[in-house]
């Protein structure tokens, strides 16, 4: 699964594409926050839209969300846009959601079903 970085004036649009395997969205965060301009961002958008996530199951999210949970301990409130169509994406994100809302309270999450919904909504909160 392809990721490509795309780092913003403010925040950093993180796309994703092909099959999603939770090895390589470890990798893609790893490198995300492993990166020094992490420190002075906004927002992250993370665009799943053009992924297939048929290998991936409820428990894909746990790993992910302790990651935020390490970058939220110096990325302070920040917005974060989650973009899906696929159906089990869409109910991951959900499922992230719902775990980085009681662990991570200094980051506020939505799920968009197209990018510019997403971007509107950051666009409004920055």
């Amino acid at each position: 699964m392809p990721n490509q970085i795309i780092w913003e004036k403010e925040g950093v649009l993180s796309c994703y594409s092909g099959v999603f395997r939770p090895e390589d969205h470890i990798e893609g965060l790893n490198k995300l926050f492993g990166d020094q301009r992490i420190d002075g961002i906004k927002y992250i958008i993370g665009d799943y839209s053009e992924v297939n996530g048929d290998l991936l199951r409820e428990e894909s999210v746990e790993y992910p969300v302790a990651m935020t949970t390490g970058a939220a301990s110096y990325v302070r409130d920040i917005k974060v846009a989650l973009v899906a169509k696929d159906e089990k994406i869409i109910m991951l994100c959900r499922h992230f959601i719902e775990l980085s809302n009681k662990i991570n309270p200094g980051w506020e999450v939505k799920l968009f079903v197209d990018i510019q919904g997403a971007r509107e909504w950051i666009s409004s909160c920055i």
